[in-house]
């Protein structure tokens, strides 16, 4: 079905929603924006597809890129014209819109339930192995060094470092050399994602222990942010780097990482409700989507902290969101399979 709302008076937001319902999980959502597709990561093994210039059509194509297996992760590939997933068959596929499938790697008897993109490249995580590839696929590096299981993969802006999360801190790797000894960043802890900033001046982790903990790479010192009731296991940065929102609390946590960093500040608080599962921030302006435990959709504006309620997904928790890299598009993914689009270009 679809809806068009004006989401308040004076909040000057249109959008149209287009919402249904799928009968497994999303386990995630991504948008292959060369393709024009929006992309929803099922729980049964498959990759539904919606084309953003019809995402009211009658059928929605599925691609079954993990048989008999499920889903765990996905991302747009680095030329946006296809998928990049993961899933507990311990393979790694490329998936593009038209139904053509390869592997890029497989680790026997391992999940495969990380996996990060750049331009440049492709990094999968599977128990303590990271592997590492060019954007086309061929194998770069495999980094066995970890301490535990990887639980979380970012690259740097440039694409040219790779932070991989674990317990006890994380460790970064560079992206053009096998041979190598990692820089660990330290902190008794466990960490379960990680995310690099895009001035690249610091690498974030959410913690087990409800805590956000921090490194400024200037000087590796230590930034350690907490007050969580939740695990925030979902991170996202404004397009200029200054603002990180987090899921984690009954609002969208923002932290100010202008300067120094936000250690020893008051975050900016937006879009209360149930607790925040899911967030992203708007590709260009200073918005920030988010989802909750009951499925409602929100947007927080971050110059006014003004916020609006959006759509409702459905009464399961929103597991995923994702813009479109012009923001005109957010694909949302619910736990009980909802799912949706959001197009603002009404």
């Amino acid at each position: 079905m679809s809806n068009v709302k004006n989401a308040s008076p004076g909040t000057q937001v249109g959008f149209r929603a287009y919402l249904w319902q799928f009968q497994s999980a999303v386990v995630a959502v991504a948008s292959a924006d060369e393709a024009g597709h929006a992309g929803f990561g099922l729980g049964d093994g498959s990759i539904a597809l919606r084309p953003f210039d019809q995402p009211d059509a009658n059928t929605t194509r599925r691609l079954i890129v993990h048989p008999d297996s499920a889903l765990l992760c996905l991302a747009a590939s680095p030329d946006g014209e296809g998928f990049v997933s993961g899933g507990d068959d311990g393979r790694l596929m490329l998936t593009t819109v038209d139904g053509e499938g390869s592997e890029l790697a497989t680790v026997p008897r391992k999940w495969i339930e990380q996996i990060a993109v750049s331009e440049g490249g492709i990094a999968y995580g599977a128990g303590k192995r990271v592997g590492l590839l060019t954007a086309q696929g061929a194998p770069v590096a495999v980094f066995e060094d970890h301490p535990s299981t990887v639980t979380g993969l970012a690259f740097n802006p440039k694409g040219k470092r790779l932070v991989v999360s674990h317990y006890g801190g994380v460790s970064l790797w560079w992206t053009k050399s096998e041979q190598q000894t990692a820089k660990r960043l330290n902190w008794k802890s466990s960490h379960v994602a990680v995310t690099w900033s895009p001035d690249g001046k610091f690498v974030m982790t959410a913690t087990q222990e409800n805590e956000m903990h921090g490194w400024r790479l200037s000087d590796s010192a230590d930034m350690r942010m907490s007050g969580y009731p939740s695990k925030p296991r979902s991170l996202s940065w404004s397009k200029d780097g200054r603002w990180l929102a987090t899921s984690g609390a009954e609002v969208v946590v923002v932290w100010d990482c202008k300067g120094k960093g936000p250690m020893g500040t008051a975050p900016m608080e937006l879009s209360r409700g149930a607790l925040v599962t899911a967030v992203a921030c708007h590709p260009k302006h200073g918005l920030i989507a988010s989802g909750h435990a009951d499925g409602q959709i929100k947007m927080g504006r971050i110059n006014d902290e003004s916020s609006i309620d959006l759509e409702k997904l459905g009464p399961a928790p929103i597991t995923s969101l994702a813009w479109s890299r012009d923001g005109r598009y957010l694909i949302a993914g619910g736990e009980d399979g909802s799912a949706g689009i959001l197009d603002f270009g009404t």
